[in-house]
């Protein structure tokens, strides 16, 4: 199974760059976040993809704001489930119950002030209370989609380093730690865990992404039982329609 996140920017503005994108790469199940569109907003070359379902959690809270969507190929989860959690604000967070697995696509806060920066912090809290409760039922768990945060001081590059810049605080990162200790693991930092230039975002300054100035903030977080049986993770740096550049996992059978 193929399973990819992307951070589209605005579904309308990229609708032809994403259609193209899953027709040329058919992954099995595509998360997307920032799509900023009410549901009946969204282009129909992207809600007639041949051979995919499509949910949106779209954007009610604010027009033109966050918003986020699964893409699953037909034919590829048996029986789907779809949820919005109870815990979801500013339409940022889709669920996927597929088989013996769920998947919980999120685009989380930023965080640029004070107020929007504790809806952060308490958005993390309980989206890991939320995981903890999957496991706690036996379920595998794969959480992808914008963390909006930078784990670790290789996931910046050095001239955006800053001690107190949002995206690398201390407690932002310990929010990110805590969901690792249930028992997630970072499958692409796993599978490259000296490389420094495994960026998935670039701020839009000139020459930035030319120069790969940037961030590793979209991101895998997979339980064990699925993490073992990822063979590649890769980000997909030639498409550039969007200032998050898809993230890919291959997940095999266990």
């Amino acid at each position: 199974m193929k399973i990819a996140s992307w951070n589209v920017n605005g579904i309308r503005a990229r609708h032809e760059a994403l259609s193209s994108w899953v027709e040329r790469r058919r992954p099995d199940i595509v998360v997307l976040q920032e799509v900023k569109a009410l549901e009946e907003e969204i282009p129909s070359g992207v809600t007639g993809l041949g051979g995919y379902l499509k949910f949106w959690n779209g954007s009610s809270f604010r027009k033109g704001y966050s918003g986020v969507g699964i893409l699953l190929r037909e034919g590829s989860c048996p029986e789907p489930e779809w949820e919005i959690p109870g815990f979801d604000v500013e339409n940022r967070t889709a669920v996927l119950h597929c088989g013996a697995f769920t998947l919980i696509g999120t685009y989380v806060p930023r965080g640029d002030g004070p107020e929007h920066y504790a809806v952060k912090l308490r958005y993390l809290d309980d989206l890991r209370r939320y995981v903890a409760g999957l496991l706690a039922l036996g379920r595998e768990v794969v959480l992808t989609g914008d963390m909006n945060v930078a784990l670790r001081d290789i996931d910046v590059h050095r001239s955006q380093n800053k001690p107190g810049a949002t995206g690398l605080r201390p407690e932002e990162r310990a929010a990110i730690d805590a969901h690792l200790a249930l028992g997630l693991r970072d499958v692409m930092r796993e599978l490259n865990p000296e490389k420094r230039d495994l960026f998935t975002w670039w701020p839009n300054w000139k020459f930035a992404r030319e120069r790969n100035l940037g961030w590793r903030i979209d991101c895998f977080y997979l339980t064990s039982g699925l993490a073992v049986t990822v063979s590649d993770a890769s980000v997909d740096v030639e498409e550039r329609s969007s200032d998050h550049a898809p993230v890919m996992i291959d997940i095999g059978e266990s």
